[in-house]
């Protein structure tokens, strides 16, 4: 069996914000023998790795075979309970092993990934002429919808996921040899529309340069400026600015109704707050006005560890056919199908016997 790179070992640790002390702690070992693990001179015993991959929250896979040192950090000023702290970092240390599968995938089914080659300069000054000239680019209507909008992702080689994320998490995004944008399933389907903009405006802007690869987008994060950019982009590419303008012109006052701003939400296929915080940058409603439109938001915070729900909707379909493609061939197992995906096993004998079944059997059942 392969054993885990001292380097390897000592980032994960220092990732997950664990002491050598405190890791040995949790093993029921002397620190001491943490810190030779780390300095090469010992190796950890085939149930030390084992023990290694729980304390750490990852696979053994990914423990002795990823390759990059891929790390989403959480930068919310937010003051946060313990509990959310842990859902958060298992959520991040997830996305890490995501993009490990997704590289596992290309490696074993022979295939080198195709790059992600959109690149741009953000200014706010020529937002209008981007945003328009992405659209062109993505030969997207001017009323998108979400899965038009994955689907072209997915066509100039970006992988989006689905997955049940903590509440105050809306996306993820990474960018290096390999594309990935994170979406949380439990917002509302405008809502998701407009973080996969936000996402994808990280991909375009802001990763891959000055070696960042790797971005975090929370809820209450509007006041910093990259994230301000992003917001600012996913407005104009969704909400053309020349087409928004002339719509609440002919509405006049009306446009500050609530049942007016829900018309215009439908119309961009966004959520009411999408469109409030762009009247609310025009001057047609202040700020401090949100409370007349919006209510406390539910408590979104479902995130039980499962990432994936429904198969078919939430994993990236390049890598859904490269592990089905490997599954059939036998070079992977169902429970490797259910570590790729992170899922559980019930939902992944469930999809897979569905696959076995006619689309007349299935409707017949």
């Amino acid at each position: 069996m392969k054993t885990i790179n001292p380097a390897r070992l000592r980032d994960l640790r220092k990732h997950s914000h664990l002491s050598q002390g405190e890791l040995a702690r949790r093993l029921g070992l002397d620190t001491s023998i943490i810190s030779r693990w780390e300095k090469g001179e010992r190796k950890p015993s085939f149930e030390q790795v084992f023990a290694l991959a729980r304390a750490f929250g990852v696979s053994v896979d990914y423990l002795l075979h990823a390759k990059e040192n891929i790390h989403f950090e959480f930068r919310s000023k937010k003051t946060l309970k313990s509990e959310e702290k842990s859902s958060i970092k298992r959520a991040l240390v997830d996305a890490e092993q995501q993009i490990h599968y997704l590289h596992a995938a290309y490696e074993m089914s022979e295939k080198i990934p195709e790059p992600f080659l959109l690149n741009v300069s953000f200014s706010y000054e020529h937002l209008k002429q981007i945003g328009r000239q992405i659209r062109d680019t993505l030969k997207l209507n001017l009323r998108i919808t979400f899965d038009e909008l994955k689907q072209a992702l997915a066509e100039h080689n970006v992988h989006v996921f689905q997955w049940s994320l903590p509440k105050d998490m809306s996306g993820l995004s990474y960018r290096n040899s390999l594309a990935v944008i994170f979406i949380n399933r439990n917002h509302s389907t405008e809502r998701r529309l407009f973080t996969l903009g936000h996402e994808f405006a990280h991909l375009l802007f802001h990763l891959g340069k000055n070696s960042h690869q790797t971005m975090v987008s929370v809820i209450s994060s509007f006041r910093d400026p990259v994230e301000k950019e992003a917001n600012a982009f996913a407005s104009e590419f969704l909400m053309p600015d020349d087409v928004f303008v002339g719509i609440i012109e002919k509405f006049g006052d009306n446009v500050r109704r609530i049942e007016v701003i829900d018309f215009i939400a439908q119309l961009f296929n966004v959520s009411r707050e999408a469109v409030f915080y762009r009247l609310a940058e025009k001057g047609i409603i202040k700020w401090d006005e949100k409370h007349k439109y919006f209510r406390k938001p539910k408590d979104l915070n479902t995130d039980s560890g499962i990432r994936v729900h429904d198969i078919n909707e939430e994993v990236s379909t390049e890598f859904l056919n490269m592990a089905l493609e490997l599954y059939y061939s036998d070079k992977i197992s169902a429970g490797k199908l259910r570590e790729w995906f992170l899922t559980d096993k019930e939902r992944i004998d469930t999809f897979l016997a569905r696959r076995q079944m006619t689309e007349e059997e299935i409707l017949e059942f």
